[in-house]
């Protein structure tokens, strides 16, 4: 039986309560404090009547989806909720917090915005491992930006919604510790729900219209016109091919990342001699000899060309998901890394590293600040591993190129990938040292006795 639209949102409305309960349990099993989340009757809404809901300040998370719901849906918390989380994140004083819920400020916020985008993380984090466990299709989620204030006058401009779409809204009502009831939701806009074969086609670009226009409209002059100009092209082409093999690194670097649509039909002999050098050059690995002589800019895209299978770590690290922080700056500490893998079975859940730890251990615990250490500092090393690691796991392909790996890096912001087999095992992990060590490989390159230097593109 088909899945329709009604479906998949059906699902989602249905994986919303487990979904925060999730989230709950998280908060709770890392500050100890007790949490209750009641689901409220699901509604349909727009921009003016949740404007009457969360009339104070809210804090919207936005959550890009990917996979059978596609788009950007938001979870929202009013004002009690973002001091309460907040507050107890940073754990400030509940008298202070008591204060905040009823006449805080966006300059309040601002002193802790870490924590509000934690929270957020937190939240998403939930969400996401709940979606991949029960609903089918499903990518992953990710967070893509918070906002705080009031949304509702401008929610084009501020959380990218429009006043007239129609949006399903999932509210609750969440109680933490002896703190007043405060109310939550998910948003969910219908169009999130479009089936990916409903979705419309994407637009060409105004230059593409204008160029099919062009052709449907030529006259016998401007063939004429469209002929001479292919002739120049060819003319240039073959001029380029005679040029000598020492090529400017920028001009190759657009030869590979550009697509070019050359409406010409060329032969094997208009190919440019220097790519088809590159692409038939074996990869050289660090430390591995060199035979040949080779020109600057084919060193330079043989290291480029490198796969993560080449560069990669091998010796990957894991850590059980309910390991305590201690744990995991132990095992940093014994096998000499910056990264840990978490999970079991060799299937990853999540990634931890070096500024994670720092980020989640109290800065009392370093020497300098000792004589103002408490035993609230100390707890921090207790804190679980799953509840600080990194999620959902962004991961490479062991044939991924080193070009491919820095997009991804950059992309994602992150500076290791795992590298998974088809089988969705971890083989190994690339980090940006890795990167470097594999591009500096190339950097002087000794052939027949003589040591070329070679730029590097970075």
């Amino acid at each position: 039986m088909a899945v329709t639209q009604i479906d998949l949102e059906s699902k989602a409305i249905e994986l919303a309560a487990p979904a925060f309960d999730r989230f709950c349990e998280d908060i709770s099993g890392m500050f100890g404090v007790d949490i209750k989340c009641v689901p409220q009757k699901p509604s349909i809404e727009t921009i003016d009547s949740l404007k009457k809901r969360f009339k104070k300040l809210s804090a919207i998370n936005n959550v890009d989806a990917e996979g059978a719901i596609h788009g950007t849906f938001y979870l929202i918390f009013d004002q009690g909720g973002l001091f309460t989380l907040s507050g107890i994140i940073v754990m400030l004083p509940e008298k202070r917090i008591l204060e905040e819920i009823k006449r805080g400020t966006v300059q309040d916020v601002n002193s802790m915005n870490d924590a509000v985008r934690e929270t957020g993380n937190l939240c998403v984090g939930s969400w996401d491992r709940i979606f991949r466990e029960e609903y089918t299709g499903h990518g992953h989620f990710v967070q893509n930006g918070t906002f705080i204030g009031n949304p509702w006058d401008k929610p084009e401009e501020s959380i990218r919604l429009r006043k007239d779409e129609s949006l399903s809204f999932v509210p609750f009502e969440m109680t933490i510790g002896s703190y007043p009831v405060f109310n939550c939701g998910v948003i969910f806009p219908k169009s999130i729900f479009a089936l990916q074969s409903e979705l419309p086609a994407e637009k060409s670009s105004p230059a593409e219209d204008k160029v099919e226009n062009k052709d449907s409209e030529t006259s016998p002059v401007d063939n004429k016109e469209k002929d001479l100009e292919i002739i120049g092209d060819a003319k240039k082409v073959e001029n380029e091919e005679n040029k000598p093999a020492v090529e400017t690194e920028k001009t190759l670097v657009q030869t590979e990342s550009v697509p070019v649509n050359n409406p010409v039909n060329q032969d094997e002999n208009s190919v440019s001699e220097t790519i088809k050098r590159m692409t038939q050059s074996p990869a050289v690995l660090p430390g591995q000899p060199v035979s040949g002589t080779l020109a600057p800019d084919e060193s330079n895209h043989i290291s480029l060309s490198l796969c993560a299978k080449d560069i990669m770590d091998k010796n990957v690290t894991w850590c059980s998901p309910d390991a305590g922080v201690q744990q995991a700056i132990e095992k940093m500490q014994q096998f000499d890394t910056g990264y840990l893998m978490i999970g079991s079975a060799n299937v990853p859940e999540g990634i931890v590293s070096r500024s994670d730890i720092t980020g989640a251990v109290s800065p009392y615990l370093r020497a300098i600040f000792s004589k103002w250490r408490r035993p609230l500092d100390d707890a921090t090393l207790s804190i679980r591993i799953k509840w600080i690691m990194s999620r959902p796991v962004h991961t490479i392909k062991p044939e991924t190129t080193i070009t491919r790996i820095m997009e991804n890096m950059c992309q994602h912001g992150v500076r290791c990938l795992p590298v998974i087999n088809q089988k969705g095992n971890v083989e190994g992990m690339v980090t940006v040292f890795d990167i470097f060590r594999a591009l500096n490989a190339n950097a002087d390159i000794s052939t027949m006795g003589k040591t070329i230097q070679v730029p590097l593109l970075l």
